[in-house]
């Protein structure tokens, strides 16, 4: 799982916010990445690069707009990867770029080696094992919404979006610049599948909360808003994502919604404690993460690494 990436970093590659970069910029720099972006979609369309590929140089566009001649940082050898060569792409980068990399290296060799201002390694990383097939990405034109995430997580799988079109103008859905929204799901590709057994943990949840989708009272708009960032947009130990649940039901509701809901999926007696001063993680937390893999349906879902996993009971 774990892939070579670089150790060290320029003094901001490390560091990840919402917005990268002011409204006011976005309006300036959209003109010149979407002409930039245009031989780019013609080839994804063409399927003359791949949707990793395709990706790869979004990313780069944006940094070498906002960055000329300095968005490379530190560099650390790592094995090949096959794939179009950075002299092949419809892109001229700036001297100082050129300069320092192997023009004949594969676009994925340089997020492989190479570390990038603004960027964490999480991002190349997500990027480099979804072509080694360990990453099992979607690439999406379009914002998916919550429920439909969730389908796609208890199948083991996450969305990547970009946006190609007038919306890079401005901030999606208010938040994000449109770098920051793509980087921000790889982030995220990351924290799902990175750790096998964190991985199988939350898979285990998302299929647990699918399969009582309709106990949840959506009417309640606070706790929907919770809700769907926790189908959607939270990646965590599952134990953690078990404790913000527990923690929003019976904030919104009581104890009682939150104790039915047990019954209904015949929970472990761990879950009940959760929260309190009585749970023992070092112990419990095994018995809830053995109950939640119970609920994996999809034989993808833990094979998605590429390596097998054990076998969980079925459940009747």
């Amino acid at each position: 799982m774990n892939s070579k990436l670089p150790n060290n970093s320029s003094s901001r590659s490390g560091r990840f916010k919402k917005k990268l970069v002011s409204e006011s910029f976005l309006k300036l720099e959209s003109e010149k990445v979407l002409l930039n972006l245009r031989p780019f979609i013609d080839l994804h369309q063409a399927k003359k690069i791949t949707d990793a590929e395709f990706v790869c140089s979004y990313i780069l566009i944006f940094l070498s707009n906002r960055y000329p001649n300095t968005f490379i940082g530190a560099c650390k050898k790592s094995e090949l990867i096959p794939g179009i060569k950075i002299m092949d792409l419809p892109f001229e980068f700036q001297k100082n770029i050129t300069q320092k990399i192997d023009l004949h290296m594969s676009l994925l060799d340089l997020f492989a080696q190479y570390s990038f201002k603004s960027t964490p390694y999480s991002v190349n990383r997500a990027l480099v094992e979804w072509v080694n097939g360990n990453y099992g990405l979607e690439l999406m034109f379009r914002i998916p919404k919550p429920k439909e995430v969730l389908k796609q997580q208890i199948m083991g799988r996450r969305c990547v979006t970009t946006i190609t079109d007038d919306r890079l103008q401005n901030y999606i859905l208010g938040e994000r610049d449109a770098l920051s929204f793509t980087m921000h799901d790889l982030i995220h590709a990351d924290h799902f599948y990175y750790h096998n057994d964190c991985f199988e943990g939350q898979v285990g949840f998302y299929n647990l909360l699918y399969q009582s989708f309709d106990y949840f009272d959506l009417s309640n708009k606070k706790f929907t808003d919770e809700f769907e960032y926790l189908i959607s947009d939270m990646n965590a130990y599952a134990v953690h994502l078990l404790k913000c649940l527990k923690s929003a039901m019976i904030h919104y509701f009581d104890e009682d919604y939150f104790q039915s809901w047990l019954k209904l999926m015949d929970a472990p007696v761990e879950l009940k404690i959760l929260n309190s001063n009585q749970y023992q993680p070092e112990i419990m937390d095994i018995k809830i993460i053995l109950w939640l893999k119970t609920f994996i349906q999809s034989p993808l879902a833990v094979e998605i690494h590429g390596k097998s996993s054990p076998k969980v009971p079925e459940r009747v």
